[in-house]
């Protein structure tokens, strides 16, 4: 039986990824640790997702959350859509957040008419 981490897939950009977090946590300034995370996440969140099942990262996360260790067998939907639904928010917010970064929501403030005077 092969352990988990060797049946992972992994991307060439989110091992990149994923060692640009760890250097940033090891020192970095803390802007650039929240810029290394949300791009590694983004990099599992906002990809194309293949047909072929369980051949993309987030698929395999949330399946192994299924996974109920004390009994060794699935979750019951009652006992598992929680937390998927707790994943789902997260995975809402983290896409928001790479999407349309704090930083730049003042400016999407703005009423339409103030941008058409603008411009």
């Amino acid at each position: 039986m092969k352990d988990a981490r060797e049946l992972f897939t992994w991307t060439d950009e989110q091992h990149q990824l994923a060692d640009r977090l760890l250097d940033a946590l090891d020192g970095g300034e803390r802007a650039m640790q929240i810029e290394a995370l949300l791009d590694s996440l983004g990099s599992f969140i906002l990809v194309t997702y293949p047909r072929e099942p369980l051949s993309c990262g987030l698929i395999q996360f949330l399946a192994v959350l299924g996974i109920d260790g004390e009994v060794g067998r699935m979750r019951t939907a009652k006992n598992y859509s929680f937390t998927l639904a707790g994943v789902v928010y997260c995975v809402r917010v983290l896409g928001l957040e790479k999407l349309l970064p704090m930083r730049q929501r003042d400016e999407q403030r703005r009423r339409p008419t103030e941008v058409y005077r603008d411009t």
